[in-house]
C-alpha cells in the first residue's frame, strides 16, 4: 500500500511504505524518532530490519548517526543498511535509516530474567567496551551510555550498544548549544555535572564531550548491573562555605562491591571506571581486554551468583566493612607478578581470551584462514589479536634490573615491532602488552608508561607494508 502523506511518522499502520522499505509493526517510540519493525519491499525474504523515522522534518540529528554507522563495522553495533528521507505531511521531508534488527532485551531486564554471576556481567561488560571501543575508534562519540542502550540476546548473551541518538564525531556540526550536557543525568561523569552547575547560567556554555565521558557512563551502567541501584555516595557532602560551588569536592562512592558479592576483578575494574579524574578511568582498549581476560581467566569466586553483601552486624564496623576506592598498595605487585607469569607460560591462554569476546563468536571468525576475506560486518579490533605471537616459555623475557622503569626510548632486543594488532600497544617504535589492571611501581620485567605498567611483547616482527625502512 502507499503511505498516505496525510499519516505522522507516529502513526503509520502496518505496510506502509517508506523509502523501498514495508512497515510491519510499531516498535518504540523515544524523543525524537519512531523505530518500526520492517521489511524489503521487494523482497520481504531477506529478513526483517530496524528503520528509525524522525519524528521532526529534517531532524540533523540523524545525519549524525547515519555518518557515524556507516563508519562502523562490529558485532557489538547495528549495521546500517540505508538511509534517505520520507515525505510526510505538506510534502515536509523526515529523515529515516535502516539497521539491523536486534533480538535482546535491555541490559537490566536481561539482568532480572535470572540471578547473573560475577563472569556473566564481566562477559556482558566485555562486548559493551568493545562495542565502545569500535566507536570511539571511528572518531565518535556515544553520549548516552546507559543500560537502555544496550540489548543482550537471553539465550547467548550477546550485547548490542544501541540508539545513537546523542552521538557526535570529530567534525560533526555543533547541534547541542547549552550547559547541558546530552544524556542521561544519573550517567553524566563528574565533569559533566560540574560544568552544568557553574555554567547554569550561561545556558550557551557547552560542554566538550569526551571518551572518559563514556567510560563513567560504562561504569555506572556496570554499578547498576551489580547492585541494582545507581551509584551511592559514601559521604554527606558538607555544604557550609560551599553554597557557591556545591562540586568544588566531589564526594566518595561506596564502590559497589561494599553492597554485593563481586569477584574481584569486577569490582576493580567498576572502581576504576568511576574514578573522578578522567585520567584515571581505564581505557577502552585496555578496559575491552582486561574485561575479557577477567571473565575467561578468573577463578571459581566468579561464577558464584551476585547477591547482597551481610550487613555488619555492629554500626561501628560499618567503615570496615566499605573497601577503600583505591587499590591496595600490594595489589599492584599482586597483578604484575600474576600477569607476568600468565604473559610468559601462557599467552596463547591470554590472546584466546581476548578472542572469545561473545559466546556468539565461533571458531571460523576467532581463527581466520589465510587469505580468508574477513566477514562482513563482524569486524574487530580485539580480533587482530589472532595475528599476534603469543610469548612462549622457551623465549627469554627482557628485564630492566629494577623498579618502576620507564619504557625505553627505542624497542628493546627481541621485541616485537610494529604493526602492533590486537592487544598490543605501539611504544616507542616496539610493541607493548598492559599488565592487567596493575599501576606503578612497576617492578621488574614490567616498565612504566602513562602511568600503567607494560610489559615488552617478544616475537618475530611481520614485514612492514609501509614500505619505510
Amino acid at each position: 500500500m502507499e503511505t498516505s502523506h496525510t499519516a505522522h511518522p507516529a502513526s503509520l499502520p502496518p505496510g506502509s511504505i517508506v523509502g523501498s522499505w514495508r512497515l510491519l509493526a510499531l516498535a518504540s517510540q523515544g524523543s525524537y524518532g519512531v523505530v518500526f519493525c520492517a521489511e524489503r519491499a521487494a523482497n520481504p525474504e531477506a529478513g526483517t530490519f530496524a528503520l528509525k523515522l524522525a519524528l521532526q522534518p529534517g531532524d540533523p540529528r540523524f545525519a549524525l548517526e547515519i555518518a557515524l554507522l556507516s563508519r562502523i563495522h562490529h558485532p557489538h553495533v547495528p549495521r546500517l543498511h540505508d538511509s534517505g528521507e520520507w515525505s510526510g505531511p505538506g510534502g515536509a521531508l523526515f529523515p529515516f535509516l535502516v539497521m539491523d534488527w536486534i533480538e535482546g532485551l535491555p541490559l537490566y531486564s536481561w539482568a532480572r530474567l535470572q540471578p547473573r554471576s560475577s563472569r556473566e556481567v564481566l562477559r556482558v561488560l566485555a562486548q559493551a567496551a568493545s562495542a565502545l571501543q569500535a566507536v570511539h575508534a571511528a572518531g565518535g562519540l556515544h553520549r548516552d551510555v546507559k543500560g537502555d542502550n544496550f540489548l543482550v540476546h537471553p539465550e547467548d548473551g550477546h550485547a548490542v550498544l544501541v540508539d545513537f541518538g546523542s552521538c557526535t564525531f570529530r567534525g560533526a556540526p555543533v547541534l547541542t548549544r547549552s550547559s547541558e550536557p546530552p544524556g542521561t543525568p544519573h550517567y553524566l561523569s563528574p565533569q559533566a555535572q560540574l560544568h552544568q552547575w557553574r555554567f547554569r547560567r550561561h545556558p550557551a556554555a557547552r560542554y566538550e564531550a569526551s571518551a572518559t565521558d563514556d567510560v563513567y557512563a560504562l561504569g555506572v551502567t556496570a554499578y547498576r548491573l551489580a547492585t541494582g541501584r545507581y551509584p551511592l555516595i559514601a559521604e554527606e557532602l558538607e555544604t557550609e562555605g560551599e553554597l557557591d560551588d556545591p562540586f568544588s569536592r566531589f564526594p566518595e562512592l561506596v564502590p559497589a562491591d561494599a553492597l554485593v558479592q563481586l569477584s574481584p576483578e569486577l569490582a576493580r575494574w567498576n572502581r576504576q571506571m568511576l574514578s573522578v579524574q578522567p585520567e584515571d578511568r581505564a581505557l577502552l582498549t585496555e578496559l575491552a581486554a582486561g574485561l575479557a581476560l577477567a571473565a575467561k581467566m578468573e577463578g571459581r569466586v566468579a561464577d558464584r551468583t551476585i547477591g547482597p553483601r551481610a550487613a555488619p552486624e555492629h554500626p561501628e564496623s560499618q567503615a570496615a566493612a566499605l573497601p577503600p576506592r583505591q587499590v591496595p598498595p600490594w595489589q599492584p605487585w599482586f597483578t604484575v607478578t600474576a600477569m607476568g607469569v600468565l604473559l610468559v607460560l601462557g599467552g596463547g591462554v591470554l590472546l584466546h581470551a581476548l578472542l572469545d569476546l561473545s559466546p556468539r563468536t565461533n571458531e571460523r571468525e576467532r581463527a581466520p584462514s589465510a587469505g580468508a576475506p574477513a566477514q562482513k560486518g563482524h569486524t574487530s579490533s580485539l580480533g587482530e589479536a589472532a595475528l599476534a605471537q603469543p610469548l612462549s616459555a622457551s623465549e627469554p623475557t627482557t628485564t630492566h634490573g629494577g623498579v618502576s622503569a620507564a619504557v625505553p626510548p627505542e624497542p628493546l632486543p627481541g621485541q616485537r615491532l610494529p604493526p602492533c594488532k590486537g592487544p598490543l600497544f605501539e611504544i616507542n617504535g616496539g610493541c607493548w602488552i598492559l599488565v592487567g589492571n596493575a599501576t606503578p611501581p612497576c617492578p621488574d620485567p614490567t616498565y612504566e608508561w602513562r602511568k600503567r605498567c607494560f610489559m615488552p611483547f617478544i616475537g618475530p616482527s611481520r614485514p612492514s607494508t609501509t614500505g619505510e625502512k
